[in-house]
């Protein structure tokens, strides 16, 4: 099994043996970048602050959000 890692944003990631991506409801939006450095994979995700702002004005989103902010925490 592959384990995940902290990643940051606009930071290259060497794909090539397989990653753990974990997504939510909270609405962001990144751009990914692939290359080739050394026979390797690399994977570059930047933040996209304005199609996140788009994408959390939508109706399903608000209601993500929403059930995201009320959900008990354990």
């Amino acid at each position: 099994m592959t384990q995940s890692m902290q990643v940051y944003d606009g930071e290259w990631v060497d794909v090539t043996d397989g990653t753990v991506t974990a997504c939510c409801d909270c609405g962001l939006v990144h751009i990914q970048t692939f290359a080739i450095f050394e026979g390797r994979i690399l994977r570059k995700i930047n933040l996209d602050n304005r199609r996140t702002y788009a994408r959390r004005r939508t109706k399903m989103v608000k209601k993500s959000i929403k059930r995201l902010k009320t959900k008990p925490k354990k």
